[in-house]
């Protein structure tokens, strides 16, 4: 009951913003440029603004003459590291409250900074998202939640200048009152992400998932780790159900179902009610491995969302409408033209580059989506995957798309 009071809470205070976001979904060009003035006025006195002029720049055409496309992280990278050594007002006014990594398509570590703006920006698009989540079933947020929002058992640590790099919480990638919140309905506690054994890390998440009996969402990235979230449970049982404290009938029922072959997460956690993870791209591989252990739990393909920024956010069970509230976004095409989101057409192919308020100016995500459709002026968008992620095998190329395309036409024989 408590959980339940607690959603509700927080998710009136996502309403405003959801409904902002449908209310206003016939004029995206006006709240993007909005978005994208209102970042260059913020930071026309950074080292970036003053390099490129920010203040001088009054549309989006002058925008796209004056400031280049990021095509690497290289090209910004010097910036970062001034971030870093704790200079302000490089890429944004002030300075970070954190930086996350990610390594994308290549090895090499990115830090990208985050600041209030960046997570009134992530905040804008998970409010959409979970308001409409409670439409389409309130059962879901009536009890406890799974989030797993960074890659568990992540390095943590901070800069010279003392800025952390990583989170302690998922929870810290919103606003105070809605960490607040999160933490009280979240299944996890904050030191699980701290583990860094792996053995440890699944053992003490499946003492925390079964100790939640309310458990009602769960929300990871990859169903490959739901995959091997449940592959240890099958191999590890009997030392999880002595941590987890579990009833000798529950016992029985689990270990009958692993013999059988027939154990799932709808067994394991009878009130969840909804399971979202990435379900385009490679990941649409393990579809059908992950539906036969959700049982008959529904599963919502996440949207577009990377450290970097968010891309889409899901309506119902099979749309994905572009986060126009949250970002500045231009659209790349195959031959290297720029257009801006409310000119790129169905059917077409685009690497996507954001305009974050945390200092990124028309970066190249290199995440290739197809424009499905629209919603009123926002369009649908479609993950297809890394555009970068390429095979040159004796002058033969194959991309990480068409490869995936090639497996699931395999799997359907």
């Amino acid at each position: 009951m408590i959980s339940k009071i607690i959603n509700k809470v927080w998710l009136l205070r996502q309403q405003r913003l959801a409904k902002q976001f449908h209310k206003n979904a016939s004029n995206c060009i006006g709240i993007q440029e909005a978005i994208l003035m209102g970042n260059l006025r913020k930071n026309s006195s950074t080292a970036y603004g003053e390099k490129f002029q920010f203040n001088k720049i009054k549309n989006y055409e002058e925008y796209s003459q004056s400031v280049p496309v990021i095509d690497d992280y290289s090209q910004i990278q010097g910036y970062i590291e001034d971030m870093k050594a704790g200079k302000q007002n490089v890429l944004f006014s002030g300075k970070p409250l954190f930086f996350e990594t990610t390594s994308g398509s290549s090895s090499l570590a990115k830090f990208i900074p985050y600041n209030d703006k960046l997570k009134s920006e992530f905040k804008a698009a998970v409010a959409v998202w979970m308001w409409d989540l409670y439409q389409f079933d309130r059962q879901i947020f009536s009890g406890k939640a799974y989030w797993s929002l960074s890659p568990a058992m992540k390095e943590q640590g901070t800069t010279k200048a003392g800025i952390k790099i990583g989170v302690n919480n998922d929870a810290d990638y919103f606003d105070p009152i809605t960490s607040m919140l999160l933490r009280q309905v979240f299944a996890m506690p904050p030191h699980i992400q701290k583990i860094k054994d792996p053995n440890e890390f699944y053992l003490q998440s499946w003492k925390h998932l079964l100790a939640s009996s309310n458990l009602s969402f769960i929300s990871v990235w990859s169903p490959q780790f739901l995959l091997r979230l449940m592959d240890f449970l099958i191999d590890n049982f009997n030392e999880i159900s002595k941590i987890a404290n579990l009833p000798s009938a529950n016992i029985d029922l689990i270990k009958a179902a692993i013999a059988e072959n027939t154990l799932n997460l709808e067994l394991l956690l009878p009130n969840l009610k909804m399971i979202s993870c990435w379900t385009n791209a490679q990941s649409a591989i393990w579809l059908n491995q992950v539906q036969e252990i959700s049982g008959n739990i529904p599963l919502q393909g996440k949207g577009l969302l990377a450290t970097e920024g968010v891309v889409s956010i899901p309506l119902g069970m099979n749309k994905h409408v572009l986060s126009y509230t949250s970002h500045f976004y231009e659209f790349k095409d195959e031959r290297g033209d720029v257009y801006t989101a409310e000119k790129i057409v169905d059917g077409a192919k685009y690497e996507v580059l954001i305009t974050t308020g945390a200092g990124l100016y028309r970066y190249n995500t290199h995440d290739l989506v197809k424009c499905t459709g629209h919603y009123e002026s926002v369009p649908c968008l479609e993950f297809l995957g890394g555009s970068g992620n390429v095979s040159d095998l004796i002058g033969e190329k194959l991309s990480e798309n068409s490869l995936t395309e090639i497996f699931l036409k395999t799997q359907k024989k």
